[in-house]
This record gives C-alpha cells, sequence and structure tokens, in this order.
C-alpha cells in the first residue's frame, strides 16, 4: 500500500474524524482506555465522550494535561495507574507510520513521555492517521524528538549529533524553550531514513540526559488510515493471528536466512536468534569436516529451537529464528501444535544458491553439502501453511515482502462496534 495523498481542510478533517470513529468503536463497557494527544486523537476523546453520553460506561487515563482537560470537558471520568495498572485500550494520532511494520514517531504534539508510559500499559495500543503519515521508512519527513532533562541540555545534545542527527531545541510560540507537562525539553533530532529503528532507539534511550523519545518500535497493534478511498484497518505483524509471532526462517544453506533475520529484526525490533549458534559442537566439528548430518545428529538441535522458541511463547514475546528444518519430521519438532509460530521458507534455484555459497567465507557449512541438502529437502506443504518467499530480489525487498504477507489490511465498516 503506498502513501495517500493529504487532503485539503475539511474532506481532510472528516476523514480523520471517521477514522477516529472507527478506533472508538472497539470501546466497549468497563473499559479503561488511554486517551492519546494531538488534532486526531482529539477527534476520538470527543467521540468517546458522546458514547460516554449515551450509556457506555469508560474511564480514561489521559496522555497530557490538555487532554485531561478535554476529557472533562467532555465528561469522559478519569483514572490513575494507582488505581489500574493495565490500560484496556488506548487511542492515539501518531506523526510517522512505517508501512508493514507499524513503528511510528510520535511526539510532535510535546507528550511523547506520557504517551510512551500509556501505550507501554496498554493492551492495545490504536492508531489513528491521515494517509500523508504513512511513510516506507521512519525519518523520511519527521524529526525524531526526544526528551531531555534542562541540567547539561547542551551535552546531551552533543551525544545526539554523533549518532548523525541534526538537532534543533524546541521552542514555545512564546519564543522560549518548549516545557513538557513534566518539565523537561524536547530535542528534535533529524536523521536520514531510518533503517533500524530499534538500535537506533536504543541508543539515543542509553545516552545519559536523555528521559525517552519518539521512536514508538512494535508497540501499535493496528492503525486506522483515513485517505481519499476511505477508512482502512491495518493489522500489526506483532499480532499475528492474535498472538505474537515467532518466525522460522527456513531453506537450505546459502539462501540467506542469517542475512534477511536480520533484515526482519531491524525493521520490526523483534529478538533474532541464529539458529547455527544452537548445535552442539560435535554436529559443527561434522560439518566442517564436509560429513553431512545424521536425523540422531540433528535431533538435539532441534530441541534446542523448540527451546528457544518456548522461551518466546512463555514471556508473550515475537521472536525470528534461524533453522534449516529441512524435512516435515524436524518441522514438527520445531513448529509441532504451537500457534504461534509461523515458517518462512527461503526459495531459489540451485545455480543461485551455489553461487551466494561460493562467494562465502568463514561459515563451518561448506559450499560442498548444498546437494546434500537439496536432496534431503521435504518443502512445506499447504497444510504447514508457510509463507514462502523468492530470494532473487535484494535482502531488502524480501523482508519488505515477508512482513507484508504478516501484516493484514482490511476496509473499516461504517458502524462496526468490534475487536
Amino acid at each position: 500500500m503506498s502513501a495517500a495523498a493529504p487532503l485539503p481542510g475539511a474532506d481532510r478533517n472528516a476523514l480523520k474524524r471517521a477514522a477516529a470513529e472507527a478506533a472508538v468503536a472497539l470501546v466497549q463497557d468497563d473499559m479503561v482506555v488511554g486517551l492519546g494527544t494531538g488534532s486526531t486523537a482529539t477527534y476520538a476523546v470527543e467521540a468517546l465522550g458522546r458514547r460516554h453520553r449515551e450509556g457506555l460506561r469508560i474511564t480514561g487515563i489521559a496522555t497530557s494535561q490538555r487532554t485531561e482537560a478535554l476529557a472533562k470537558a467532555v465528561g469522559i471520568p478519569l483514572t490513575s495507574f494507582s488505581e489500574h495498572r493495565t490500560i484496556d485500550l488506548t487511542i492515539d494520532g501518531a506523526d510517522e507510520v512505517e508501512q508493514g511494520t507499524l513503528n511510528l514517531i510520535k511526539g510532535l504534539g510535546g507528550a511523547l513521555l506520557r504517551e510512551k508510559i500509556v501505550a507501554a500499559a496498554s493492551r492495545r495500543l490504536a492508531i489513528v492517521v491521515d494517509g500523508a503519515k504513512l511513510v516506507t521508512r521512519l525519518g523520511v519527513h519527521t524529526a525524531v524528538p526526544v526528551e531531555v532533562v534542562s541540567f547539561g541540555l547542551e551535552a546531551t545534545q552533543e551525544a545526539l549529533e554523533v549518532l548523525g542527527a541534526s538537532v534543533r531545541l524546541r521552542m514555545a510560540p512564546s519564543g522560549q524553550a518548549f516545557v513538557t507537562d513534566g518539565g523537561n525539553r524536547i530535542l528534535d533530532c533529524g536523521f536520514p531514513a531510518i533503517a533500524d529503528p530499534a538500535r537506533l532507539e536504543d541508543r539515543i534511550r542509553r545516552i545519559v540526559g536523555v528521559i525517552e523519545c519518539g521512536l514508538f518500535i512494535g508497540r501499535a497493534h493496528m492503525v486506522f488510515v483515513a485517505d481519499t478511498s476511505g477508512v482502512r484497518r491495518l493489522d500489526s505483524p506483532h499480532l499475528h493471528r492474535g498472538n505474537p509471532p515467532v518466525l522460522v526462517i527456513m531453506g537450505v544453506s546459502g539462501v540467506g536466512k542469517t542475512t534477511i533475520a536480520r533484515e526482519l529484526a531491524a525493521r520490526l525490533g523483534w529478538l533474532f536468534e541464529e539458529g547455527d549458534s544452537l548445535h552442539p559442537e560435535a554436529n559443527v566439528a561434522k560439518m566442517h569436516a564436509g560429513v553431512p548430518l545424521t536425523d540422531a545428529d540433528r535431533k538435539p538441535w532441534l530441541e534446542s529451537v523448540a527451546a528457544w522458541i518456548d522461551g518466546q511463547r512463555a514471556r508473550k514475546q515475537p521472536g525470528i529464528i534461524t533453522c534449516s528444518a529441512l524435512k516435515r519430521s524436524y518441522r514438527d519438532i520445531v513448529v509441532g501444535n504451537r500457534p504461534e509460530v509461523r515458517l518462512v521458507y527461503l526459495r531459489g534455484s540451485h545455480d543461485l544458491i551455489a553461487a551466494r555459497l561460493a562467494g562465502r567465507s568463514g561459515h563451518f557449512m561448506p559450499p560442498s553439502l548444498l546437494q546434500s541438502q537439496i536432496d534431503t529437502l521435504e518443502e512445506p506443504t499447504a497444510d504447514e501453511d508457510p509463507l514462502t518467499v523468492d530470494i532473487g530480489p535484494p535482502a531488502g525487498e524480501v523482508a519488505r515482502e515477508i512482513i507484508r504477507m504478516l501484516a493484514a489490511s482490511a476496509p473499516v465498516g461504517a458502524g462496526a462496534h468490534g475487536g
């Protein structure tokens, strides 16, 4: 899906309001609702106020003082984290939404710290935007807001510039430095298109003096987009089939499992494990010597892969692991009856894979074993529901295709009240 052209004036506002109404339709009786900040989130707060007056029983937690004032004005009862540690659903806006991943830049409204606290405490985060906010890479049009303490601000700014940012202190209309609800300052950091947003978020947050940044990685569960085609709901790959997924990137040696898995991890912000690192030393020695592994050799390795997957499932966290998984019997060990696990089968021609292996060095799997892997391979069948991807394009394009296949996109029906 490509970003839609922005709409003028009243038409754009009407669609933003329609998108907000679609998100508000998710709210049910007795929910604790996080109330976002910004022009589009304002429409959602107003719609919630109307539904509350019509009899909907809710309480809200506001992400800013101005949202708190609006909620009180429209009659929404407010609560706090001292009474509710968990929020059922938060509805908020965003300044940029990365297509596919639904990673976000937020904070141009100055409330990023409270917005992230509320988002982190939410079972679901619904974002409402107009189509102009969709981008292929974060940072294309919008600087990353970084909330910092005022003491030592110049040193903090310098540390951000070392990361490659063009940094500007945010100013208020009065001409003074903008002050957040928490009494802090905001540095707006312009970066080139951000290829690895999860790593950048981590690097920013490690800087002494930084309180929080406006990169929201893997937090949005759904985005309601208003554009010329109406309102569309995009669902995050983070909740593929209703659960945080664990992707098993499979295929013979040389298809690029590690390269593509790392690209996915960078885009999605999910934990990545190199499955080959779980091989027992005896297996590694055999492969170094050019000796094919037997099923008995592979069994403890496959069980280790399954144990890593189960660790992610127990933590209810998504993950990515590489595993050749050549036979159905191997996949029965790794996937089994785990509904969160999704096979991603990387498929390519013998000649293409052989050429890649010939150019690879330092790997314990020698090119001479390619034919034995191809002979062993049992391609996943339809009942295993794999995501099958051609490895011909560059790794970044392959990763984008996988993300596209994981994510869902569907039109939003008028007046639908469902979760």
